[in-house]
Order: structure tokens, then C-alpha cells, then sequence
């Protein structure tokens, strides 16, 4: 197997960049989202069209583009897929804690 594809297909931690040229968004689309895996993305890009599909369509925790800052102390942390559950950090830690509940009260 091909060391790009195998990395795509396996979550490798440490400092790895992959550059695979693609013709169409919406291969690179697939080629990000075609893994069990969804820590976080990086996407470089021109196009304000682009970036906004990136973040709407790749299936992961974080997605940064032009730059490679991921999550901060006070921001959400977690994957998707077979890359976890829930977050840490940010105010989205609490989810898996709380239960919403809505209430009304009618004062006469």
C-alpha cells in the first residue's frame, strides 16, 4: 500500500504532512472524509467558496484552514468516528455531563 494511502487509513501521531494533488474539491472531499478515523483536517486554500465547504464537509473534530493552529486550552478538543467521543475543554466539555431540560414557568 501506497505510505499516503496507508496514512489516510490509519491515525498516525506526530508531525506528518501529507500532500496528495486531487483535480475536483470534491475529491479532496472524499479523500479526507474516506477514512474511520476524524481527529482534525488542515486545507490550504484561496477560495472563501472552498474553506467554506471544507469546514462544512469534512467529517472531523477540527478543521483548520491556512494555518496549523488546532485546538487552544479553551476551545473544544475531540474527534469523531474511531478518533473519540465527546470534547475536552471549552464550555463543550460539560455536555456529556449535563442534561438539557426545558422548563416554563407561567406567572399569573
Amino acid at each position: 500500500m501506497d505510505a499516503a494511502v496507508e496514512a489516510l487509513h490509519t491515525e498516525p501521531f506526530g508531525p506528518i504532512a501529507l500532500l496528495m494533488p486531487f483535480r475536483e474539491l470534491d475529491e479532496a472531499i472524499a479523500l479526507a472524509n474516506d477514512t474511520p478515523y476524524g481527529l482534525s483536517a488542515f486545507a490550504f486554500t484561496h477560495s472563501s467558496a472552498a474553506a467554506d465547504r471544507l469546514l462544512r464537509e469534512i467529517d472531523c473534530g477540527i478543521v483548520s484552514i491556512n494555518h496549523f493552529m488546532g485546538a487552544g486550552d479553551s476551545t473544544p478538543f475531540g474527534g469523531v468516528k474511531d478518533s473519540g467521543y465527546g470534547r475536552e475543554g471549552g464550555a463543550e466539555c460539560f455536555d456529556g455531563y449535563l442534561a438539557a431540560k426545558l422548563w416554563s414557568h407561567k406567572v399569573r
